[in-house]
């Protein structure tokens, strides 16, 4: 796996109501990793629109990463649109109805028939436990044009989510084994567009990588790499950052 794409789930994040944190997190992580990240998409809770965003996602990466629309209520379209995505039947899953059950049982609350839905899993698909919640995960095994896909299904609730990634996800992925290793230069007195020129050449480089940022306290440079190991990744690292510190001489603090 060297690939992913994130698609976060949610009629309020395209309404600015609330701020995507949880793909800002995923892709670090994923980065950390190794995974190359090359698209992010964010979509309101549309059954069509979903399927669309994950069909896109999985013609071009390895794993598809989706977070929120777990929940029981009806505009909650995640699971049924990542089984038209597949083309599978989601049915009740004996074992994580009873889990369910026994969640509410303990709250001494009946279970609503409306949370049923999370009980429901795919032939290709294993379930991730959520001990934080009443919204077990998916881990979908499938295939896109003959090539091997995932497409992972993670609750909204950022707790929640990180959770389940770091105790449910992790374990069950291979990662490419290379190891991300990135460091920042802040400038002063010189401004984005005579940074890039300064770095002509740079910028457009995979591994290491160079990118520019304009923020509130000058430009930011960016120099990012991957290798086998930590110590692989910082030796490509060190010689271009090197050579950003000499091409800005006076600029950078």
């Amino acid at each position: 796996m060297r690939s992913a794409e994130l698609i976060a789930v949610g009629t309020e994040l395209l309404l600015g109501e609330i701020v995507d944190t949880n793909s800002a997190y995923l892709a670090r992580a994923l980065a950390d990793r190794g995974v190359d990240v090359y698209w992010s998409q964010r979509v309101g809770d549309n059954r069509g629109r979903i399927t669309e965003a994950i069909d896109t996602a999985r013609s071009r990466a390895d794993l598809v990463l989706l977070c929120g629309g777990l929940g029981p209520t009806e505009d909650d379209l995640t699971r049924e649109a990542i089984a038209d995505a597949v083309g599978e039947t989601p049915l009740v899953d004996a074992e994580l109805e009873r889990v369910l059950r026994e969640r509410f049982g303990r709250l001494g609350r009946d279970m609503p028939n409306g949370n049923l839905k999370q009980a429901w899993l795919l032939p290709s698909a294993e379930a991730l436990p959520n001990p934080a919640g009443t919204a077990p995960g998916w881990l979908v095994r499938t295939s896109f044009a003959g090539a091997p896909r995932l497409v992972a299904a993670l609750p909204g609730p950022p707790r929640e989510l990180t959770q389940m990634w770091n105790e449910q996800l992790v374990p069950r992925l291979a990662f490419p084994g290379a190891v991300f290793a990135a460091a920042t230069l802040k400038t002063h007195g010189i401004g984005e567009s005579h940074v890039g020129s300064a770095l002509t050449g740079l910028t457009e480089r995979a591994n290491p990588s160079v990118a520019t940022y304009a923020k509130r306290d000058g430009v930011h440079v960016r120099v990012a790499a991957k290798g086998a190991s930590r110590e692989a990744a910082r030796a490509a690292l060190e010689p271009v950052l090197r050579e950003v510190e000499r091409r800005l001489d006076g600029h950078v603090w």
